[in-house]
């Protein structure tokens, strides 16, 4: 029997609890996890190289998407790139306050339901916070940045976008099915964009964005998103960064709470520690989490768990169990290619050696 909970905007259900929507999230001017600088990755990082700080992509998945084995770093006026800090008030954003409801006349959809083996999502992409105003409107701070970036092709037409300022949102196809209660069995490398479901209804993506002679960049270096952290890529839109500035019910204080699940089935919790602190990479291993008593399911598990926070690369950096991909991306809208890991089994099919300071006894 299936145990369902929905969302309908502008509520939130999410394990059985009902939180009401509040503007990006209440005042958090008292909250430790509201950041006032982002940690960004430094120039000529690998982004195919498993360790602490970076991002852990695949090979063949890097190699079909052209991805540069290194990422550049742009100099903008939010950048320090001695220091590799971005200071967030110094950002522009994407200017324009719209609602799932001005995409789509059903608004935002978005349902999660378990049976005894799986958590099952389903939805239309768009989430129940506020996204910017895409295409990007020629005049705007936002528009110089977009305008200079390669847009992709038009996945409703075919023809290519004339720049990345072209790219409105539309509602897709978001079907996902992850481990409802997920072991650790290694680290392995991420084989897609999405890297986690939100329980806001839309997804985060890893933290990469190319210019047109194919430099690779952290997003948040090369150009503004909207006021929660989010743009399109091929219309669907996705978060970024800060991702959890508009996140409803996030608390000041304490442990943070869920916010979504990673494609491996883990939970991706807000930024804040057991002491209620901001969470260094530090204290997470390279897939950019750890294990500790947690709310799992209704109950205080012990339980390996991912984190958001204010260092690069901002959410997962690696999976620490196999993901079925054909399941976690249940649909072609989710999938970027027709790599041979697109099929129903577990993938890759053996992990990554972890540095002897993060085996699993230290966990």
């Amino acid at each position: 029997m299936f145990k369902v909970f929905t969302k309908y905007c502008p509520i939130v259900i999410g394990l059985g609890l009902i939180v009401f929507l509040s503007a990006c999230g209440g005042d958090r001017s008292s909250d430790p996890g509201a950041p006032t600088t982002l940690v960004t990755s430094a120039n000529g990082q690998s982004t195919v190289s498993c360790s602490e700080n970076q991002l852990c992509l695949d090979g063949i998945f890097a190699q079909a998407i052209k991805l540069a084995p290194t990422l550049s770093q742009v100099t903008s006026s939010w950048t320090n790139t001695s220091s590799n800090i971005i200071t967030i008030s110094q950002l522009p954003y994407v200017d324009g306050a719209v609602y799932a409801k001005d995409i789509a006349s059903a608004g935002s959809v978005f349902s999660t339901s378990t049976d005894a083996s799986y958590r099952y999502f389903k939805g239309n992409g768009l989430p129940i916070t506020a996204m910017g105003k895409f295409p990007v409107q020629s005049g705007t701070a936002a528009y110089p940045y977009y305008s200079a970036l390669p847009g992709g092709t038009d996945p409703l037409t075919g023809t290519d976008y004339s720049s990345a300022a072209a790219i409105s949102i539309s509602p897709y196809d978001l079907t996902s099915r992850i481990p409802l209660n997920p072991v650790p069995t290694g680290f392995y490398p991420i084989n897609s964009l999405i890297v986690g479901i939100t329980l806001t209804g839309t997804v985060w993506h890893i933290e990469v964005a190319n210019d047109s002679s194919n430099n690779w960049y952290n997003p948040i270096n090369a150009l503004p998103l909207d006021q929660c952290w989010g743009h399109p890529y091929a219309q669907q839109y996705h978060i970024h960064g800060y991702s959890w500035k508009c996140f409803p019910s996030q608390g000041t204080s304490g442990h943070s709470p869920l916010f979504g699940y990673a494609l491996d089935g883990f939970g991706i919790y807000g930024p804040r520690g057991e002491d209620g602190q901001m969470i260094t990479n530090k204290q997470l291993d390279k897939c950019h989490g750890h294990t500790h008593s947690i709310m799992w399911n209704g109950t205080l598990t012990n339980m390996y768990h991912y984190h958001l926070n204010r260092e690069y690369p901002y959410s997962v950096g690696c999976f620490r169990a196999q993901v079925n991909y054909y399941q976690a991306l249940g649909s072609t809208d989710m999938r970027e290619t027709n790599l041979p890991y697109y099929q129903d089994f577990p993938y890759p099919p053996s992990a990554i050696s972890p540095p002897a300071r993060l085996s699993d006894s230290m966990q």
